[in-house]
């Protein structure tokens, strides 16, 4: 198999497989797992940072999607994302640096997919954790090997179905079976279920402030887009008009995905108090409607795990790879498949032994959209303003992430107001450093 049709299924995906496919890929099983334990632990702010950033993801779906789609066009040689929006740049060294953020950060995020797909079905079928961490990461590693893309995009469109009706029949019958439909009751005992109530704001746990809510609308949407699965998505569909449509049908198809999980983990605080994690909440609500009902919708989110996990897991080998061979020149178009092959094995392996400690994964997960967002910076130049160089742009992404370490470290405790997220004060520097440098770019462009 040619290598664009197995990293980037020939550039010819349809309209409908390349909706379903965004659908899988940015409001993965992980959004609806983990989206129903944020509203069960920290309240109806979820709706809120989730809407907004699903605002802004569209906003670059109609910019951003649309100008990688192009220079996938203009440059079809170069088929790894972080290769395209850094093409200007002409630095293999920030490449590297791209790539080595990406692998740190979307190792434990692989993991993470399958913490919430183990800790699903130990917690609805009584499967023991590891053993199911075990297998999933199995099957996806020969899954993602055997076709690429193309059979990940059948998969998705297969999830991305059985999850938006199983889901939302789950959520319609257990709202019936508790309620009776009566939403008045159902907001009274939300209400009711913690103190201060899951419906205030800043919530129960202080979460929900106005910073916190723009910095976590932040990391689902521009954190979201240099991971390169989700770049890749901007690459693949067939023609750009697609891009403008689904520019428009991604609040709706977000909003959606939010109210299914703030329904379920709302509700789910007022009948399953007391759960050890947010994430068990779905496979308790799954063990009480219909069988049948509950094994659809169950296997549309298992589909989901794997669907997301399979693209992840091909994306980040596949970056590694490529940047082996632009380095390499005498490996062939064999030859990056079969180095693919061995780098996604050693990522599987990692992302299994990081899968062992879930209570680590999720944390972990949790940072790594952090320290992808410092990345956007970087990649909103390299595809807007190339001119100020590779140097700005890596010290821009260096800045966020030194930042970012410096307060997990607890170096920062005397000058970052504890309030304030870490993610967005490196983000913020990293594009203080790309505006300023642009300003200066383009004002001596002006002077004589």
């Amino acid at each position: 198999m040619e290598p664009a049709a197995f990293f980037l299924a020939n550039k010819s995906v349809k309209f409908l497989p390349s909706l379903l496919t965004f659908w899988a890929t940015y409001f993965s099983a992980a959004a609806l797992i983990g989206g129903a334990g944020y509203y069960y632990i920290h309240g109806i702010g979820n709706f809120i940072f989730a809407s907004l950033g699903y605002v802004i993801l569209a906003v670059i779906v109609g910019t951003v999607g649309k100008r990688l789609w192009r220079m996938s066009r203009e440059f079809p040689e170069t088929r790894s994302p972080i290769q395209l929006y850094l093409k200007h740049f002409k630095s293999p060294t920030l490449e590297l640096l791209f790539v080595i953020v990406s692998l740190i950060c979307m190792v434990p995020y692989l993991a993470a997919q399958i913490t919430g797909f183990a800790r699903l079905l130990e917690s609805s079928l009584g499967l023991p954790y590891v053993l199911t961490a075990a297998v999933a990461l199995i099957v996806i590693f020969f899954y993602s090997e055997s076709g690429g893309l193309g059979n990940i995009i059948k998969t998705d469109v297969i999830q991305a179905t059985l999850t938006i009706v199983g889901c939302s029949a789950v959520t319609i019958v257990f709202i019936g079976l508790y309620w009776a439909f009566n939403l008045n009751q159902f907001i009274a005992d939300v209400d009711d279920a913690t103190t201060p109530s899951l419906l205030s704001l800043p919530g129960p746990n202080g979460l929900y402030s106005p910073v916190n809510i723009i910095g976590l609308a932040l990391l689902i949407s521009l954190g979201a887009t240099p991971m390169a699965h989700n770049a890749q998505r901007f690459m693949i569909v067939r023609e750009e008009r697609y891009l403008t449509i689904m520019m428009f049908i991604f609040p709706f198809m977000g909003v959606m995905l939010t109210v299914i999980a703030g329904t379920l983990g709302l509700g789910g605080a007022a009948i399953f108090p007391g759960l050890s994690s947010g994430d068990q909440i779905i496979g308790e609500i799954m063990s009480t409607v219909p069988a049948m009902l509950g094994a659809l919708a169950l296997v549309g989110v298992i589909c989901a795990t794997m669907s997301t996990a399979d693209s992840i897991l091909l994306s980040i080998g596949f970056i590694v790879s490529e940047h082996w061979y632009r380095q390499k020149r005498e490996v062939s178009k064999t030859g990056i498949l079969k180095l693919n092959r061995w780098f996604t094995l050693a990522i599987a392996i990692f992302a299994f032994i990081a899968s062992i400690k879930p209570e680590l994964v999720s944390e972990l997960a949790f940072n790594a959209f952090g320290g992808m967002l410092q990345l956007a910076p970087a990649m909103l130049a390299g595809l807007y303003c190339p001119k100020i160089g590779a140097k700005v742009a890596g010290a821009s992404g260096l800045a966020g992430l030194l930042i970012l370490i410096a307060s997990k470290m607890g170096l920062l405790a005397s000058i970052l107001p504890v309030s304030f997220p870490d993610y967005l004060a490196g983000f913020l520097v990293g594009s203080a450093i790309i505006v300023f440098a642009a300003l200066y770019e383009k004002t001596s462009t002006w002077l004589p």
